[in-house]
């Protein structure tokens, strides 16, 4: 939601009281949210676009595309040791994006304000 200016009180006390009022009303929300499992009100579920998958498509077909190219080319080649190469490569760089992807997880981020991580110390 958004508030105009005009709405929210000048005086500090006053202020107060209205973004504690506020706080009370998201956290119904959220505990409403939290017992359902929905928000209350009109639930928005947007259109499907076809553009989102033809976009993906393209793009996978315009970068894939010489990948599978070059992998087929490995695996008609019969050479073992060029296969190997090739499998070790994929693999590593499997192993990296998996690697880098594991680095952003929440599960690894700070403890700051974390009330459980507080009592234990």
């Amino acid at each position: 939601r958004r508030f105009p200016l005009e709405d929210i009180p000048q005086d500090e006390k006053e202020a107060a009281n209205w973004l504690h009022k506020l706080y009370q009303e998201k956290d119904a929300l959220q505990e409403m949210y939290n017992q359902e499992g929905v928000f209350p009100g009109k639930q928005f579920k947007p259109p499907r676009r076809p553009w989102t998958l033809l976009n993906f498509l393209f793009w996978a077909t315009v970068l894939l595309s010489p990948l599978f190219t070059f992998g087929f080319g490995v695996f008609a080649s019969g050479s073992p040791l060029l296969i190997l190469a090739f499998l070790g490569l994929v693999g590593a760089a499997s192993f990296g994006v998996r690697r880098l992807i594991g680095v952003t997880e929440i599960e690894k981020g700070s403890s700051y304000g974390n009330q459980e991580f507080k009592k234990k110390e």
